[in-house]
Order: structure tokens, then C-alpha cells, then sequence
């Protein structure tokens, strides 16, 4: 280390005799020896000269330094041998710094490498993009679902689906949305989550990207089984007295007074099976929404006026009170106005209930929520459990069909319907709507 001290004495120097060549030109200004400025002006001049070069050639130094760093280019390297170079000192300086650029940009990169690894081991997909929808990072099990091999930009994927590109760019942080697209294997339901992260000086959004195809196909399965049930108890209790009275007339054939009790018997049990067919077709018919903007109070209003709810108080609150619904009002008349005549009659029947509410605000996803509450007790677990099953009903007169047409026009629109809050103090069906 000491050979490379060495030449940082010349600069030193340099500066030393330029001081004290200063000093004897003022002392011979001050002493009239002008005899001898012009070579103490001249020894000035060179010494000033080294020194600007030396500057010089250390500004430069730098100045590549630094372009090669803005470059991501760090293969340079300075000659710091002091048999080969007059700026041994400062090139070994910099050289020194390269190393310590080298070593932290090798942290970088291996943090990175943990990171890709962390991402490659989740069991879900994990797409990373930036604003323009460039894509910053992604894991093979996102490159799986999306069915490609690599993805550079999400407009790649709408050679593949558009709706599927679109949502990937459109879903905002904290969102949760599903997309549905085919491919040559079959219907792909992808659910997508987005959160938000900053890096790099860059606004990046992380999407997981998980297949829902098995818990749909989970869900269907369930459904029709329910479904197949009530359809197979309610044509079995139908058929089943047509076929007895229909044996008892084949053997009294001659008795009319038998006869005729047998043929209005089936009668009517035909007219109920009918019905019961009629009820199937409202729940599977829904005719697509005819949509246009309209007030939400305007409709709750109609909902008032439209339902008697006796003593039962009934109460609306709209915050704020100007807010509109893009979709069908009929049919979201019919849905509201079937949710506040249950919880009228859930008052009245148990007697303990004294109000339903009808409240609805804003959330912070900008979609409008619809709360339907009363305090008429609450429901009981298993009946919870299939209160939005076709032809599920525990009223003696009911069809069992106005809550699953609710759910289904509230999925036509593009919202949910749920039971949200079940408690013997309060009981809440939650509507939300883009």
C-alpha cells in the first residue's frame, strides 16, 4: 500500500511548490527584484498547467465512472500499478469503488434470484406488472393457467382471450375479479387478486391468478344434487296419488261417484305439477336485463309503497341520496320487494320483530351495497344453508323460487346477493351492484 501512497505525493508537490512559488513572486513584487519574475511567472505556469491535468484526468475518470454505472456496465477497470500510471492513488480508489458496485449489485442479483425462487414455489400463479402492462415478473404456474410459455405484455394474451387481457389491465388494487376464456382442453375460470407494491421508482401491480374450475365444478356438482332432490320429491309426491287413484278407478270402473272423486284428484294433482313446472321455468327463463340509469331512492320508494308492512316500521336511508344504478329497474324492483316482503313476514310471524330497514351507501370499491335488515330472529342454520335453492321453502304456500330468481337477476347484473348478517338481533341480505 505504501507504493500506491507514493505517487500521491506529485499532485502534493505540485500544490507545494505552487504555494511557495506564490509566495516568492509576492516577495519579490514587494521587494522590486523584478529581475527575476518572468521565471517565477514561468515555474506558475507549469505547475498550474500539471495541475489542471492532473484534475483532468481524474474528472474523466470519474465522468466514465459514472456513465459506465448509469450503463449497467461494470467491466472496467483502471491501471493502478505506480510503475504504469502517475494516478495510481486515485485509480486504485476507483477501482476499490467498482468493487464495492460489483459486490452490491451481486447482493441484487441474488436477492432477486430468492425472490424468483419464492414466487416459482407458490402454489398459485403470480403475474407482476407495471403500469403500461408490461409484465416485470411472473412464475411458471401463472404461465400454465395463462397458457403460454412466456409473457412479455399482457396484450400478448388477446390472441388467447380478450377479456381476459382486458381484466388483467383493468383490475385495480385490492380488486378481486373472474374470468372465463375457452381453449382447445375446455373452459378455463381463472379468479384474479391484485395488490399493489412500489419498486424501483415504479408503481408495479402483484396479480394472483388461481383456477377455480374444480370449485366450480364443485359447486355445480352440489347444486344439481340439490336440485335433482327437490325436483325428484316434488314429481314423486305428485305421481304417487295418480298412480293409486289410477289403480282404484281401473277396478271400479262402474262406480261414478268413485270415478269422478279419482279424475278430480288427479286433476288437481296435474294442476300442481304444472305449476311446479311453471316455477322451474321462471327460475331457469330470466330474460337478460334491459339496463338504464335510474336513482336508487326513487326505486326504494316504489318499494314502500308497494309493500304493507302493518306496524312494522319501515325505514330508508340512501347515503348519499343521489345515487344511481345502471340496470333494470323491474327486475331489481322485484328483487328488493321480495327481500323486504320476507323480512316483513319474518317480523309479523315471530312476533318479537319490530322493523326492517332498507340502508344503502357507497363502499370503497365504488360499488353500491343494498342492506335489507330486520329483527325478526334469526335463521335457522339448515335453513340458512339452502335459502337460495331452487324450490327450497319452509313456508306452507311458497314456492321456493323468489330468493333463487333474486340471486340469479342480482348475477345477471353483474353483482352478488348474500346473507350477510344472521343473528337473532339482526337478520341482513346484502345486494351489490357495480
Amino acid at each position: 500500500m505504501t507504493e500506491r501512497r507514493l505517487p500521491l505525493l506529485r499532485p502534493l508537490l505540485l500544490v507545494a511548490m505552487l504555494v511557495a512559488a506564490s509566495v516568492l513572486l509576492g516577495w519579490l513584487l514587494a521587494s522590486g527584484r523584478h529581475g527575476f519574475l518572468f521565471p517565477v511567472i514561468v515555474l506558475i505556469a507549469v505547475l498550474a498547467y500539471r495541475l489542471v491535468n492532473v484534475y483532468r484526468t481524474v474528472v474523466k475518470n470519474l465522468e466514465f465512472v459514472f456513465s459506465a454505472v448509469r450503463s449497467n456496465d461494470f467491466s472496467f477497470r483502471f491501471v493502478d500499478s505506480p510503475l504504469r500510471t502517475k494516478h495510481a492513488v486515485v485509480n486504485y480508489s476507483l477501482n476499490k469503488i467498482k468493487e464495492v458496485l460489483d459486490e452490491a449489485k451481486a447482493k441484487a442479483a441474488d436477492k432477486e434470484k430468492y425472490f424468483e425462487a419464492l414466487i416459482e414455489c407458490a402454489n398459485i400463479g403470480i403475474l407482476i406488472l407495471l403500469e403500461n402492462g408490461a409484465v416485470k415478473q411472473y412464475n411458471g404456474k401463472a404461465m400454465n393457467l395463462l397458457g403460454v410459455p412466456m409473457l412479455s405484455h399482457v396484450d400478448r394474451l388477446r390472441q388467447i382471450s380478450p377479456d381476459l387481457a382486458d381484466t388483467l389491465l383493468a383490475i385495480a388494487p385490492m380488486e378481486q375479479k373472474s374470468v372465463c376464456f375457452a381453449t382447445e382442453s375446455g373452459d378455463v375460470n381463472l379468479l384474479l387478486n391484485c395488490s399493489s407494491m412500489r419498486y424501483e421508482g415504479h408503481n408495479l401491480r402483484v396479480i394472483s391468478i388461481e383456477n377455480i374450475n374444480r370449485e366450480l365444478d364443485t359447486r355445480e356438482g352440489l347444486a344439481w344434487e340439490k336440485l335433482t332432490r327437490i325436483l325428484t320429491h316434488e314429481i314423486m309426491n305428485s305421481l304417487a296419488p295418480v298412480t293409486s287413484i289410477s289403480s282404484t278407478l281401473l277396478h271400479n270402473m262402474d262406480n261414478a261417484e268413485v270415478m269422478q272423486q279419482g279424475l278430480e284428484t288427479i286433476h288437481s294433482t296435474s294442476d300442481r305439477l304444472m305449476q311446479f313446472v311453471d316455477s322451474f321455468r321462471s327460475v331457469t327463463r330470466i330474460p337478460p336485463p334491459k339496463k338504464a340509469p335510474f336513482y336508487l331512492l326513487e326505486l326504494l320508494n316504489e318499494v314502500r309503497a308497494l309493500i304493507k308492512h302493518g306496524d312494522v316500521q319501515l325505514t330508508i336511508a340512501v347515503e348519499p341520496a343521489d345515487i344511481m344504478i345502471y340496470g333494470d329497474k323491474g327486475q331489481l324492483l322485484q328483487v328488493i320487494v321480495n327481500l323486504v316482503k320476507n323480512a316483513v313476514e319474518a317480523c309479523v310471524q315471530n312476533g318479537n320483530g319490530q322493523w326492517v330497514e332498507l340502508r344503502s351507501h357507497i363502499a370503497p370499491d365504488e360499488r353500491v351495497h343494498i342492506e335489507v335488515s330486520n329483527n325478526g330472529g334469526a335463521i335457522p342454520a339448515d335453513v340458512a344453508a339452502n335459502i337460495f335453492t331452487p324450490f327450497f321453502t319452509t313456508k306452507q304456500d311458497g314456492s321456493g323460487i323468489g330468493l333463487a330468481v333474486s340471486k340469479q337477476i342480482i348475477r345477471l347484473h353483474g353483482g352478488s346477493l348474500s346473507l350477510s348478517q344472521n343473528s337473532d338481533e339482526r337478520v341482513t341480505f346484502l345486494v351489490v351492484l357495480d
